[in-house]
């Protein structure tokens, strides 16, 4: 059994017997009179399905006896595929998916009615109702999957509607084998990037070369999708955590602090690193960038299956309020929020900050980042290093630690590049 079948065999076991699950992959939506945003289409519904196109549905039937899976779509159409560019056929649907039962779109009503009117099917007689209640899924332009609750309740009142949201979510925050692959390989490719980041990091470049020189090399060399909007922060910018403009001209003193990734497949990659202009770490920013670097280190070595990601942000505050006042920049009866103003931790797979219970205990096959920070605001330095880190056999195993980090690697990188 494949990685997807796999994935909708698990979601049947936590199903009800005479249930069904609909999960739409959503609707562009409208950005200005007739355009529209990119489209990408629900994650939970992507997982189950491979399929990225708007206006598909999928239907889980479970009965007593029997497990039937449907998936719908949208007629092929000429015209809109000159417009719009390449629709799925039934055939590449049904290849994508590993759904054999393809219909299209305006069949969809007819066979719900079937599966849900109040009478005995070949299911046996469905009474429950699994739906997405994400609050921000459309499924058309001003219609959500919580408005279709309402039409389920008032058409269909012996049906129960239960919210799949959490279950999912918690099903996709332990990775397959399959999963942590396609994030590795962002990972790689995202080092790869990096280093074309490093032959380019010059004084007078600008901010937003350094961004686009990430996105052209992925595009390059496989990556259609960048996980994030890359941020490439010089100096005092590099204080702002999602620092925006990248207008800014890159000088000899400043560290610049790139937060980015690629994705594979939908997968992403998450991955902070703080390079010194001049090729050296000097100063004051070299004791920040060591304290931050011995943090991350420390991070991923305590890490265990069965702690919670706050017992992360405790154990990473602590560690910074010390190093910092180590290095003389704080003092005892200080708070190191002064310097240190956002989480250790978040998960990550199909989203970049994947869905998750956040207070869920971490466990095998879960994959986190790690990525402490310090941010002096007055002296115009920000260093963050950030990695992803995989939970197996009960501990934290770094899968971007062939990213160069310690100051020696990054310096030797500067001295050789082309």
């Amino acid at each position: 059994m494949g990685d997807l079948e796999n994935r909708r065999e698990r979601l049947f076991a936590k199903m009800k017997e005479n249930s069904a699950a609909l999960l739409f992959a959503g609707v562009p939506k409208l950005r200005s009179e007739d355009e529209s945003y990119p489209f990408f289409a629900n994650r939970h519904f992507f997982y189950l399905s491979n399929i990225e196109q708007e206006n598909s549905v999928l239907l889980l039937v479970k009965g007593i006896s029997e497990k039937k899976v449907y998936l719908f779509i949208d007629d092929y159409s000429e015209l809109k595929e000159k417009w719009t560019g390449k629709r799925l056929t039934v055939e590449e649907a049904r290849k994508i998916s590993r759904i054999q039962n393809i219909y299209l779109t305006e069949s969809f009503e007819s066979m719900l009615s079937l599966t849900l009117t109040n009478k005995e099917n070949q299911y046996g007689k469905i009474d429950t109702l699994y739906l997405d209640l994400f609050p921000e899924l459309k499924i058309k332009e001003s219609y959500s999957t919580q408005d279709f609750e309402k039409f389920i309740n008032g058409e269909y009142p012996h049906i129960k509607t239960i919210d799949v949201y959490s279950i999912i979510t918690e099903m996709r925050m332990v990775k397959s084998s399959e999963e942590i692959g396609e994030i590795l390989t962002a990972i790689n490719g995202t080092n790869n990037g990096i280093s074309q980041i490093i032959s380019e990091l010059k004084p007078g470049v600008l901010e937003k070369h350094l961004a686009d020189s990430f996105e052209f090399y992925g595009r390059k060399h496989g990556f259609r999708e960048l996980a994030f909007p890359t941020i490439a922060a010089a100096g005092k910018n590099a204080t702002c955590l999602h620092y925006p403009s990248q207008n800014d001209v890159v000088k000899e003193s400043d560290l610049v602090l790139f937060d980015l990734g690629y994705k594979s497949n939908g997968y992403s990659a998450d991955i902070t690193r703080t390079f010194p202009v001049s090729g050296t770490f000097t100063g004051l920013a070299r004791e920040v960038y060591q304290a931050v670097l011995n943090c991350n280190k420390a991070v991923i070595e305590h890490v265990r299956a069965g702690m919670k990601l706050s017992d992360l942000q405790e154990f990473a505050r602590d560690f910074l309020k010390k190093e910092c006042i180590r290095i003389g920049i704080l003092k005892e009866d200080e708070d190191v929020v002064k310097y240190y103003y956002h989480n250790i931790s978040h998960h990550l797979g199909l989203d970049t900050h994947d869905c998750a219970n956040r207070e869920k205990p971490l466990e095998n096959g879960n994959i986190i980042t790690v990525e402490p920070g310090l941010y002096l605001i007055d002296k115009g330095i920000g260093i963050r290093i950030e990695d992803d880190v995989l939970i197996s056999n009960g501990r934290g195993e770094s899968l971007s630690k062939g990213i160069a980090k310690e100051i020696k690697d990054i310096e030797r990188l500067f001295k050789t590049r082309l």
